[in-house]
């Protein structure tokens, strides 16, 4: 699943849209992971004001007060094209001014396509019960202390859960308990403050590289351009069982919390 850091960089990729016109809109019949009956024909010379982020959904933000809401789900991907052929996996596309095309392609459907009025945004059902961004001035220790102070669960799930921070998926989780040497098996509520500091410091430096390296390409991920993520090459333990860590030679341990792989180093990380 694309997480933050690659929605961001197709965030980034789609800066292009910036004040063009819808000209031409397509949408399949498929069911998606979110019906929505919206007629995005209405569309259709209206003007595209912005793109920005929420966690993992990307807002297009139009001139008629509305916004799109795309989700890329598993395995969905955006892209811009010169040209479109209408494959099947495509499920939205929507060409602009400048005659290129933006393609939403999700062979798995558990993304989705949504139009919304601004006023009623925030309380969109996939964004209404979202916490506050990593890299935002809320997010930090006294925030994470408040969160975690009742949580017994372990402190890989918990930083999972985007209703105490958003966007932190499986890879990073990960990559961040190991840059904070915290163990991903320890209760979310046990972290002293030291510990409590040193993830919150860790959790946004993981995402800001992963941002500057435009996202981890380990299966099918591609930016909206075509090209590949490279933060998978600074990957510490994420898909690294039973190799030596990097910092101290022992071997990388693989576990399952939550239905999620989690890597750790037993040495590293107390």
């Amino acid at each position: 699943m694309p997480e933050l850091p690659e929605v961001e960089t197709i965030r980034r990729d789609l800066e292009i849209l910036h004040q063009q016109k819808i000209i031409a809109i397509y949408r399949s019949d498929k069911k998606m992971r979110l019906e929505s009956n919206v007629d995005l024909q209405s569309l259709i010379n209206v003007k595209i004001n912005q793109v920005k982020r929420q966690a993992r959904y990307l807002l297009i933000e139009l001139s008629n007060q509305h916004t799109l809401i795309i989700h890329l789900g598993m395995s969905g991907r955006l892209s811009i094209v010169n040209s479109f052929s209408q494959l099947k996996h495509d499920h939205f596309a929507c060409q602009i001014s400048n005659q290129q095309w933006l393609v939403f392609n999700d062979p798995r459907r558990f993304g989705f396509v949504d139009l919304i009025a601004n006023k009623n945004l925030s309380q969109h059902k996939m964004l209404v019960k979202l916490a506050v961004e990593p890299l935002s001035t809320q997010f930090n220790f006294q925030y994470l202390k408040a969160k975690l102070a009742k949580k017994t669960l372990n402190i890989k799930t918990a930083i999972m859960d985007n209703q105490i921070v958003v966007g932190v998926g499986n890879i990073y989780a990960s990559e961040s308990l190991f840059d904070a040497k915290i163990l991903p098996t320890k209760s979310a509520n046990s972290l002293n403050d030291n510990e409590l500091k040193k993830l919150v410091a860790s959790i946004k430096k993981i995402i800001s590289n992963a941002i500057e390296q435009k996202g981890s390409s380990i299966a099918n991920y591609h930016d909206a351009k075509g090209n590949l993520g490279n933060f998978q090459n600074n990957h510490l333990v994420y898909d690294k069982a039973n190799l030596p860590c990097r910092v101290c030679d022992t071997e990388i341990t693989r576990i399952v919390q939550n239905g999620r792989a989690s890597f750790y180093c037993q040495k590293c990380q107390k």
